[in-house]
């Protein structure tokens, strides 16, 4: 199953594949932003900080069962991203776990600036 996001800030595109890796995971109709978690990633290049990333927010999801509802993401020019997750304790009587992802895969993975903006593309095993 794969993510394909659309931004026009670096920030932002990471955000925006946070989201897709969500959508794949969960079918929440509500995360409440009543507690954060803090979470640093870096990579070698653009494509391994965002397998990082979404490798990271899987990680936080089974370890912490901590569902993130909104991000505040800083990225720095050395390949650094660090960001705040506002969300809840996952609650199964509220929130229903829809696939489990094996891994973030390198897979025809893409991060790249198009115009005035920045695309993505990744994928993952199920």
């Amino acid at each position: 199953m794969g993510i394909a996001a659309e931004a026009e800030s670096l920030g932002a595109l990471f955000q925006q594949a946070a989201l897709g890796l969500r959508e794949i995971l969960i079918d929440a109709q509500e995360i409440r932003p009543d507690e954060s978690v803090v979470v640093e990633v870096r990579g070698a290049d653009l494509e391994e900080l965002l397998v990082n990333w979404l490798g990271e927010l899987i990680f936080v999801l089974e370890s912490r069962q901590f569902l993130p509802a909104t991000f505040d993401i800083q990225m720095t020019p050395e390949l650094q991203l660090r960001a705040r997750l506002w969300g809840e304790r996952l609650d199964p009587s509220r929130h229903q776990l829809q696939r489990e992802i094996k891994a973030v895969t390198y897979h025809q993975i893409k991060v790249e600036q198009v115009g005035g903006g920045w695309r993505a593309q990744v994928y993952v095993d199920l």
